[in-house]
């Protein structure tokens, strides 16, 4: 019986052992099993990681793409992207759509690469064919980023951040909260930032100045509450970019005079180009890249226009990129006066710096255009004679440089600032490059015009001639078939027997003659009216908005003016001369530039015929209209 027990003992021993042992090797297998399990975890979770970065990564290169084709700088989505999540979070959004801000701060405009970059940075409004392009963006970009199945809603952020509050937005015309609240505040953040920032086609705004601009779209464009909050907190996301250093916007308040560390020495720019404004990380890079796109635009399409106009303005616009000014006068020497003349004004005061005249030699930019060398850091007064004291006394900086040729100087580009009281040489290296590209341009262009214009004006009475006549008759025609057939008058003039004063006094006489007669019918004419060189002696008028009967009364004032004026044509011999015309109207003689001329010049060979006015000579001893003194 004991040894029963004892060896029943003996096997619950050894069972309990074997449980032990099972349990012990089962928690060390789960121990080991879960150890792997974390691992793998882990791993898992540093993959997703890389992945996630590199994601972003490949948004941000895009976003960069974007924002070189887009004129603006990398700081606008930085700055976006702050403004975004912050507001998001204000708003206790989820995470997936805190994370659709953060990514679709950076995409939103990715679309753009399907959009032109003339329209994209084009200085005027656009027109109702380019903004229709300009409006496929959104939707291009929504497409572009449905292939990529972003586990958030980046593409509801991409495809609608254009959407309106009240409906009439692009490109669903979604309204109220049917537009996603990601997209919502997207484009509130987005609108803010951009009217903070100097565009090529704008001036940037003041915090103060794109608030209210903000607020007057409150209801139309923009979710109020969105708003609402964001005017809230503005300030504190602001002071969050100045301490990232991406601040690009424009002042809210006058800033104080740090930029001007590094000064060279005023009057003439260094031969040597050593002294740097300071800059750190972020902007020293977004500058950089800024300046190369810009002048790389400079030098591949500031060529491609020969119209004189469009070639200063590009000059001005993408001069803004690179260096700071608050007005920028692009100066052109006129050849007859000798003056160089305000070509082309941008930034402040342009009423006022567009009626310059400056003598060369007088002033900086007298002194520069006549010298063929940059000067900077001079007093700004000595530039700005003439300009009003209390403008003048706003401009701390100036900075010009010389628009060059081969025979010298031909104009200069001035940029005066506000704020900064000396330019850096980095600043002159920036703008003497910029007139190296601009220089051959604009002198191409100064000599299209100038052969343009030859071909259009006679050179003896400086008149349009026949070409420029047809050239304006039409136009002036077109004119009247928009306003409801306005009336407009053709008068064909002709000096009577001509012919005899060149026979007589030979034909560099008459040529003077005809430059005086030109002279004394101009002055009959009303100030709208053009009068042309159409031919030898014939004369042709274009008088708008002129009825039958004025164009008449027009005529013999004109009429009688020559016939009363006595024209030298040696020393003491003045000669009177008779002149024929001939008047048709529009539309009653004719709806077309030929019907027009034809029945004026046929009117005014009947008159002609009527008249049989005759030029004699007093010393051939027939009746005379010479005058002996």
């Amino acid at each position: 019986m004991l040894n029963a027990v004892s060896n029943q003992s003996l096997a619950y021993a050894a069972l309990g052992l074997l449980i032990s042992t099972l349990i012990y090797l089962l928690y060390r297998f789960n121990e080991r099993r879960l150890e792997e399990i974390k691992h793998a975890e882990a791993e898992r979770r540093r993959h997703a990681e890389e992945m996630a970065s590199i994601h972003m990564n490949t948004i941000e290169s895009l976003a960069i793409a974007i924002d070189a084709k887009d004129q603006t700088t990398h700081g606008h989505v930085r700055r976006t992207q702050i403004y975004a999540t912050e507001l998001g979070t204000l708003f206790n959004v989820s995470e997936p759509e805190l994370r659709a801000l953060h990514a679709g701060a950076l995409l939103h405009d990715i679309g753009k690469l399907a959009v032109p970059e003339y329209i994209l940075n084009k200085p005027g409004k656009l027109t109702e064919a380019e903004f229709a392009k300009m409006k496929i963006h959104p939707t291009v970009g929504g497409d572009i980023l449905k292939r990529v199945n972003f586990p958030y809603p980046v593409e509801d952020i991409v495809r609608y951040h254009h959407e309106k509050w009240d409906g009439s937005g692009y490109p669903k015309g979604l309204k109220g909260e049917a537009i996603p609240l990601v997209a919502r505040i997207i484009s509130v953040v987005d609108f803010y930032d951009a009217t903070r920032c100097d565009r090529p086609y704008r001036k940037g705004m003041k915090r103060e100045e794109s608030l209210a601009l903000l607020r007057s779209m409150v209801g139309t464009a923009f979710d109020p509450k969105v708003v609402e909050t964001f005017i809230a907190h503005v300030e504190e996301f602001d002071r969050m970019i100045d301490s990232q250093d991406i601040q690009e916007q424009v002042a809210s308040t006058p800033e104080a005079d740090n930029e001007t560390s590094t000064k060279p020495d005023a009057g003439l720019a260094s031969d040597v180009l050593g002294a740097f404004e300071e800059a750190t990380g972020f902007r020293s890079i977004s500058n950089a890249q800024r300046e190369v796109f810009a002048l790389h635009e400079i030098a591949q399409t500031i060529g491609s226009s020969l119209n004189l106009s469009d070639t200063v303005t590009l000059v001005a616009n993408k001069l803004r990129a690179i260096v700071p000014f608050d007005t920028c006068v692009i100066y052109l020497v006129d050849e007859p006066s000798g003056k160089a003349i305000a070509a082309h004004v941008v930034g402040e005061n342009i009423e006022l710096f567009k009626r310059r005249r400056i003598n060369i030699g007088d002033g900086i930019t007298g002194w520069v255009i006549a010298n063929s060398r940059s000067m900077c850091n001079a007093s700004p007064e000595l530039d700005l004679t003439g300009i009003p004291d209390d403008v003048v006394k706003r401009f701390r900086g100036v900075l010009v440089s010389p628009l060059t040729r081969e025979d010298g100087a031909f104009g200069a580009i001035a940029l005066y600032s506000q704020s900064r009281t000396s330019y850096t040489t980095e600043h002159v290296r920036l703008l003497e490059s910029v007139c190296q590209h601009a220089s051959s341009a604009l002198n191409n262009a100064l000599t299209y015009e100038k052969t343009r214009e030859s071909a259009l004006v006679d050179p003896l009475t400086e008149l349009p001639n026949a070409r420029g006549f047809y050239m304006m008759l039409e136009q002036r025609i077109a004119e009247c078939q928009r306003m409801n057939k306005e009336p407009l008058a053709v008068v064909c003039m002709d000096v009577d027997d001509f012919k005899i004063v060149n026979d007589k006094y030979g034909h560099s006489i008459g040529d003077r003659l005809l430059a005086s007669v030109a002279g004394v019918v101009r002055r009959e004419l009303r100030q709208m009216d053009i009068l042309t060189r159409y031919a030898g002696d014939e004369f042709v008028a274009i008088m708008p908005m002129a009825s039958s009967k004025m164009a008449a009364s027009i005529s013999e004032r004109m009429r009688n003016a020559v016939e009363d004026q006595l024209f030298s044509v040696r020393a003491g011999t003045m000669v009177g001369l008779g002149v024929s015309l001939g008047v048709a109207c529009f539309p009653e003689d004719g709806e077309t530039t030929e019907e027009l001329l034809t029945t004026a010049a046929r009117r005014m060979q009947r008159d002609k015929n009527a008249r049989k006015t005759v030029l004699t000579v007093a010393q051939a001893g027939v009746k005379s209209i010479d005058m002996m003194t």
